[in-house]
């Protein structure tokens, strides 16, 4: 829909939504490519570069991390807030894309060069660096974010979008795991090679935001004078009761995965394998996600999102009970658990980005304040938090267990290691099931209620049809 001036129209929520060009969806999820060459990379290894390459003790690195995370949720409310409110040729969202993608290179990057600083020098390098980094993160991600529920007010075309997302996520989660150890051991090892693999990652990430940026558009929008404040945007969170259940789900959810995947590590360098059976688990694991991700949005269309969530706690949940139990070591069945773990966690990250935007117009339907940047800080925050909380949990714990780095551990300190890396995780996903059990959104009441929110907007003289037009 194009406007006299070269431009696109931003489209009403209230307006049928067109299909969007496979193309568009496809640009759109590469963006995720970009955003987890960083926030993966960090997740898998920034706890093992501290500890086992930079030689921190776990408690410090743990808690490095965890205080960087923390100040990351709580910067993404505000930027949430603030990207909302922007104004601009290109949009609200797409311009911090444009703006943003090289700083946040450099700031990554930045997190691991070579200084020859140890001790509490060393520490205070590590997290002033991870905090600029978590800054200027938010800054780019949240408005990436946001901008899908811009994209398309369809319930089922940002299943598609956060199908391409999590699909581009997962690859690049495939990808790192295979890589990310090899490449720093072929560009010298130790903390030269990752600082190569740290350039290398950021050119990669750097080019394909803005190639997001170009290809992407915001086909929804507001009056070009609506400006929420904070405390309008706040009432509509904590009364988006829809929301909250997502919000809880992701509290507890966030600090299981957080547990789990740190640990995960640590029991297949020490009680496993080796160092290379990190590579191996890893890879299996993220490359059955992905070969999974297409079924699940297919079924997601069959049997509704919350179901899809559901499915995916009970088949994650019980690999990780029987990893416990049965306690493998490299081989088959290791693999074979990790692999089907893979498979239950790809439902969980589909169903919950697929959720977020479809918790905007219940917001907007209550409230009349279309609030998206809002919602994504408020939920990024929670996210954030409780990602740094339960890493800081794992370095702490790891001391409490008698973890040396790079040394046989205890076989108590195994037993733990192995509880941390599969209980842990099971239990709290099982607890984000009980919010989701009672989510109660599903395709059908969404459209109705963008349906509604079209004729209530008709009513009141097509105040959420805007002029305002962005760039081609």
């Amino acid at each position: 829909m194009a406007d006299v001036n070269g431009g696109t129209a931003i489209r009403p929520a209230s307006m049928e939504q067109p299909r969007l060009p496979t193309g568009q969806v496809i640009a759109y999820g590469s963006g995720d490519l970009a955003f987890n060459l960083y926030f993966t990379f960090c997740s898998l290894f920034l706890l093992y570069f501290y500890t086992d390459v930079l030689g921190l003790s776990a408690s410090v690195a743990g808690l490095i991390i965890m205080a960087a995370l923390v100040w990351e949720g709580i910067t993404d409310p505000a930027m949430g807030v603030i990207a909302s409110r922007t104004r601009s040729r290109f949009g609200s969202y797409r311009p911090y894309l444009l703006f943003g993608a090289p700083v946040l290179a450099i700031a990554f990057i930045a997190m691991f060069l070579p200084l020859g600083l140890s001790g509490n020098a060393l520490a205070a390098f590590c997290l002033a660096t991870h905090i600029l980094f978590r800054t200027v993160y938010t800054v780019v991600n949240i408005p990436f974010v946001a901008l899908s529920a811009r994209m398309s007010a369809d319930s089922l075309t940002r299943s598609r979008l956060a199908g391409a997302r999590m699909l581009f996520a997962i690859l690049t989660g495939l990808f790192l795991a295979a890589a990310t150890l090899p490449l720093a051991a072929r560009f010298g090892g130790g903390r030269e090679g990752f600082l190569w693999v740290a350039v290398l990652y950021a050119a990669i990430a750097t080019l394909v935001l803005l190639n997001c940026f170009r290809k992407t558009r915001e086909a929804i929008g507001e009056a070009p004078d609506a400006h929420p404040t904070f405390g309008a945007m706040l009432r509509a969170v904590r009364t988006n009761r829809v929301f909250l259940l997502l919000l809880g789900a992701t509290l507890v959810g966030s600090v299981g995965y957080a547990m789990g995947g740190k640990a995960l590590l640590y029991y297949m360098k020490y009680y496993a394998g080796s160092e290379k059976t990190i590579t191996i688990g890893l890879t299996v694991s993220l490359a059955a996600a992905a070969l999974s991700m297409l079924a699940w949005v297919k079924l997601t269309q069959r049997i509704g999102k919350r179901a899809v969530w559901l499915s995916g706690i009970a088949i994650s949940a019980t690999a990780n009970i029987l990893i416990f139990a049965l306690a493998p070591k490299a081989g088959a069945l290791l693999y074979g658990l990790l692999a089907v773990s893979g498979v239950g966690n790809a439902a969980f990250v589909l169903t919950f980005w697929s959720m977020l935007p479809d918790t905007v117009e219940v917001g907007e339907w209550q409230t009349g304040l279309r609030a998206e940047g809002a919602l994504v800080g408020f939920l990024a925050f929670t996210q954030k938090v409780a990602l740094g909380v339960g890493t800081g949990l794992i370095g702490i714990l790891l001391d409490l267990i008698g973890y040396v780095p790079n040394v046989e551990q205890t076989p108590e300190a195994l037993a733990n290691i192995r509880g941390l890396a599969t209980l842990a995780p099971a239990m709290l996903a099982i607890g984000a099931g009980v919010f989701i059990y009672f989510y109660p959104l599903d395709t059908r009441t969404h459209a109705r209620l963008v349906r509604a929110i079209g004729w209530r907007n008709a009513r009141r003289g097509g105040r959420a049809s805007s002029t305002q037009t962005t760039d081609t």
